[in-house]
């Protein structure tokens, strides 16, 4: 039986926007976290708070 998958171009764009999509959405996840963590404030503790911007410093 010939069951082997033949590498076309339509295959090629299909993982390509695959691995496009699953690229880009890791990165808003990775984004929208160190965005929430800099709101708190997290992120600016190592940096002195951010040179005292912050509310309450």
């Amino acid at each position: 039986m010939d069951n082997e998958v033949r590498p076309t171009w339509k295959l090629a764009w299909g993982l390509w926007w695959r691995m496009f999509l699953i690229g880009l959405g890791i990165s808003v996840v990775i984004g929208v976290i160190l965005s929430i963590l800099f709101l708190f404030g997290v992120v600016c503790i190592p940096w002195g708070s951010c040179f005292g911007w912050l509310p309450g410093v």
